[in-house]
């Protein structure tokens, strides 16, 4: 385990996984909130709800996508559209151009662009670590998916009553752009380059 911390590449992507969990968690919150506030029904929180979920249903088909392309340009490209969306809505918000049907056409895009990061991130792992490290570094980022989710969903909870939905997504951009940075210092010798369990120890 020891040696997993000492693999910067590891580290980043770890810590990327980290945040990135942290910020799905924050915006989930947050959407569901701010499309509530503006709609004032349930029906559009059950469509936000729908929407959210929709793109989830079709990851299996971005596992062979990922596998054509640079796994770290898909992970700073991913990131970089979710900022950038995330970012839009207080924007457009303080502008006074923010409505529910913007919300309801930016959820389903994030998440769409969600689903190609964290087979980008498995697919990666084997890549950076020796074959002896892949079972405690699965088990860390099986950690940093599921039990991570808890804390910042309840953590993102208490902030947005406390702040709103909408400083809810200015935090939630700045976590995107923590996992820009991450992502971007990867240094990866070859690209997306298979490494061999039985002959890479």
């Amino acid at each position: 385990m020891k040696l997993l911390w000492t693999n910067k590449n590891f580290l980043k992507l770890f810590l990327g996984r980290l945040v990135t969990n942290i910020g799905d968690s924050l915006y989930t919150i947050a959407a569901m909130w701010l499309v509530y506030d503006l709609g004032g029904s349930t029906l559009y929180t059950g469509l936000a709800g729908f929407l959210t979920m929709l793109p989830r249903v079709l990851q299996f088909l971005t596992g062979p996508i990922v596998d054509k392309y640079d796994f770290k340009k898909i992970l700073v490209i991913t990131q970089v559209v979710q900022f950038v969306l995330v970012l839009s809505i207080p924007f457009l918000y303080y502008l006074g151009h923010l409505s529910i049907t913007l919300i309801l056409i930016i959820m389903p895009i994030l998440t769409a662009s969600n689903q190609f990061v964290y087979p980008a991130q498995s697919a990666l792992l084997p890549r950076i670590v020796k074959s002896k490290e892949l079972v405690n570094a699965n088990s860390l980022f099986s950690f940093a998916f599921q039990g991570v989710d808890i804390v910042a969903t309840s953590v993102g909870g208490i902030l947005i009553t406390l702040m709103g939905a909408i400083t809810l997504y200015l935090i939630d951009s700045l976590t995107f752009l923590v996992a820009i940075l991450l992502f971007a210092t990867l240094k990866l010798h070859q690209k997306n380059r298979w490494r061999n369990p039985l002959t890479d120890r």
